[in-house]
């Protein structure tokens, strides 16, 4: 009992030192691998012996602790041995617990592999090599660190994840986000690119995981895509050894800061524009608002740090890839597995998709033939209704139960049920009149006449479409206005005798 009772002294001894370098119950834990609540009674106990509120530390009316007839001490030294010898071999080739179990069950022993386990972890917490890192203190203006992390939000009635791109500089913690619904090679360039404009220069160097959009560990080099961002902007990218995101440090307790102070308050949004914002907004506070121990603001931070760092280049990046895909037999193209409509008058059966963060381009040349907001989800539409007006006028019956009606503007879809759904032929010369126009302008002339309960001929509406407002005159105005003197009507009789 009195071993038992010394080493628990100095596992105590050992907590209180930890805490006193860390500061932090939730540290120490994790470093000794014990529980935080074990952590916080041993820490405030000591504290209450020293403050003459308690008189020991381990009361001596302990309950005796019978020693384990299976856990001998030749067994607690084979278990020792194996976890010695695993110091020097890789750590993917190292024994574990439930490995040594198995050799002492081989060799004879009965033992439970509880017993092994919990033996393992007493060691581990007195005898494991202890990991030191570095503190960095970067110069001002020379590195900024970067990093992802995912929120979970409501867009639109919808509860979706969404990825959060932090920038932070250390020297200032000024501190940058977006929101993206993807977290690819185009959002990582585009979050670089707002990042370098918002704050309108170039920091010396960036740090980063080793995350598969900027780095290969297999190869171990950036990525060419990536290394072209980095070439055109400037600066130099460097990686943290693996599982070491703590050589980044501060970007790490950025995303969760970030996350916590803009969508800890408030988490539904109307729409994806709305919450980011929102995010900026929340941004801005922050960034003007004293932080730990810097005698600055952020943004004063950053100014003293944009005079050292790299200017912007005179160039544009521009953040698309380019791709090259087969049109369907029902003018559709498939990307990231949904599906764009192509005009039915383009005649290739294949072509080229600029692909850009929020939208795609579909060119014939250098020529943009149509373009569609990129679709967040899967197995999903989005088309046009005016890139099958000429297969409509061959096919006018297929109008009334097609799937590009449906996702058509609903004061298009009310119309054509209303006045056409029995006679689609008339309904063609006012499908021609779409191409003539914006889709927006076509439903806002629709609206108009519905108002006005006007029947949505093709001559009405594009009388209602092509029509210009009449400016009005606005009236003259005098202060005081003018005197006229009263008239004499004798004149005027004298006129008519005459």
């Amino acid at each position: 009992e009195v071993g038992i009772r010394v080493k628990l002294m100095a596992d105590i001894s050992r907590i209180v030192d930890l805490y006193d370098l860390y500061k932090s119950y939730r540290r120490v834990a994790r470093e000794l691998k014990i529980s935080r609540n074990t952590v916080k009674k041993y820490v405030l106990r000591v504290k209450e012996v020293q403050d003459g509120l308690a008189d020991e530390i381990l009361p001596k009316n302990r309950g005796i602790i019978q020693p384990s007839r299976v856990l001998t001490e030749p067994v607690r030294q084979n278990i020792h041995e194996h976890l010695e010898s695993n110091l020097s071999r890789p750590k993917k080739q190292r024994i574990t617990a439930k490995r040594i179990w198995e050799l002492l069950i081989e060799e004879g022993h009965r033992i439970g592999y509880s017993s092994v386990k919990n033996e393992v972890a007493r060691w581990k917490r007195t005898n494991a090599p202890r990991e030191v890192f570095i503190l960095q203190e970067p110069r001002v203006g020379q590195r900024a660190e970067f990093d992802w992390g995912e929120v979970t939000l409501s867009i639109g009635g919808i509860w979706q994840k969404l990825n959060l791109a932090v920038f932070v500089l250390p020297f200032s913690l000024y501190r940058f986000a977006r929101l993206y619904h993807r977290s690819t090679h185009l959002e990582v360039v585009q979050a670089h690119i707002d990042f370098f404009y918002e704050i309108g220069s170039v920091p010396e160097s960036i740090f980063y995981d080793r995350m598969a959009t900027v780095y290969d560990s297999q190869k171990g080099q950036f990525n060419d895509k990536f290394l072209e961002l980095s070439m055109h902007f400037g600066f130099h990218p460097s990686v943290c050894n693996p599982a070491s995101p703590n050589e980044k440090g501060t970007d790490e307790e950025s995303v969760g800061y970030v996350r916590r102070a803009t969508f800890g308050e408030r988490s539904m949004f109307a729409s994806l524009g709305e919450a980011t914002q929102w995010l900026k907004m929340r941004l801005g506070e922050i960034n003007t608002h004293p932080v730990y121990r810097r005698s600055k603001v952020p943004v004063q931070g950053l100014d003293q740090e944009r005079a050292l760092m790299h200017p912007l280049p005179t160039l544009e990046y521009e953040n698309y890839e380019l791709k090259r895909a087969t049109i369907s037999r029902y003018s559709l193209v498939k990307y990231d597995g949904n599906y764009y409509s192509i005009p039915d008058t383009y005649r290739p059966r294949y072509i080229t998709l600029k692909i850009l963060v929020d939208q795609i381009e579909f060119l014939n040349g250098n020529a943009v033939i149509a373009s569609h907001r990129r679709i967040t989800g899967k197995q999903e539409y989005s088309l046009d209704i005016t890139h099958y007006i000429k297969t409509f006028h061959r096919k006018p019956g297929a109008l009334a139960n097609s799937k590009v009606l449906a996702q058509a503007d609903e004061l298009i879809q009310n119309m054509f049920n209303y006045y056409y759904r029995d006679d689609p032929k008339k309904f063609l010369p006012i499908l021609d009149l779409m191409k003539e126009t914006s889709i927006e302008a076509f439903s806002l002339t629709l609206a108009i006449l519905n108002k006005q309960n006007i029947h949505p001929t093709c001559d009405s509406i594009r009388f209602f479409l092509h029509q210009t407002d009449v400016p009005m005159v606005e009236p003259f105005a005098f202060k005081g206005g003018f005197k006229v003197s009263e008239p004499d009507l004798a004149v005027f009789d004298h006129f008519l005798e005459g």
